[in-house]
């Protein structure tokens, strides 16, 4: 019981249903989710370790909240991390393998929502990480991913850049330089990808 609340709650974070700074009373979720207090209480403690979730001492809970300092750290830990993910993926990735990221290119160029457009970028990124062969990097940037995609979620306005024939072409210059295991091409592309990512997620924001 403790895991389906858990991921019940995190689901209504990521997707925005609970936004930033919504209270979370501990009673209210039990009957809401029909169990006792103690999953409940469980899955907010597991959810307070992962940050996504802040208590209020005497009051309960408190979605955590999402500021600009927050996009700029979330990007600025990706610069670090995933540059040097594609550099070893590209030393190590099979040509199968690189056909299936060619594939989630193309799946999110080919989506017509924006769910199915976040997935698959979100996919191509951890796929990547996979490849790199980096657990704990990988296991990092998965939470990296997953804040960057509430964003998208608080933010609507952020969808263009899903769409984009610049977020594609990108896309298909990393796996390129992933093909020809030109590492120097490979780590300049992902950073000058994440830094407009982070242009335009810092300039959507405003109205946030």
């Amino acid at each position: 019981m403790t895991e389906r609340v858990y991921e019940a709650l995190k689901r209504d974070i990521l997707t925005a249903r609970r936004r930033p700074e919504s209270l979370l009373l501990e009673h209210e979720l039990a009957t809401e989710y029909g169990v006792s207090k103690t999953p409940v209480r469980e899955a907010l403690r597991l959810l307070v370790h992962e940050e996504w979730v802040l208590v209020l001492p005497r009051k309960g809970y408190m979605v955590q909240p999402l500021r600009f300092e927050d996009v700029r750290e979330i990007f600025v830990m990706r610069q670090l991390i995933e540059p040097y993910l594609v550099v070893e993926a590209a030393k190590r990735a099979t040509p199968e393998e690189l056909d299936h990221l060619d594939s989630l290119v193309d799946a999110q160029e080919a989506a017509t929502d924006s769910d199915a457009a976040l997935d698959a970028a979100a996919a191509f990124h951890l796929g990547i990480a996979e490849l790199a062969g980096n657990r704990r990097a990988a296991r990092t940037l998965k939470g990296l991913v997953e804040e960057s995609r509430r964003m998208y979620r608080l933010a609507p306005q952020l969808d263009r850049r899903l769409h984009e024939q610049a977020e594609f072409a990108d896309h298909r210059a990393l796996v390129e330089a992933m093909r020809s295991q030109d590492t120097a091409q490979a780590h300049a592309v992902m950073e000058r990808h994440l830094q407009e990512s982070l242009r335009q997620k810092l300039e959507g924001l405003t109205s946030f």
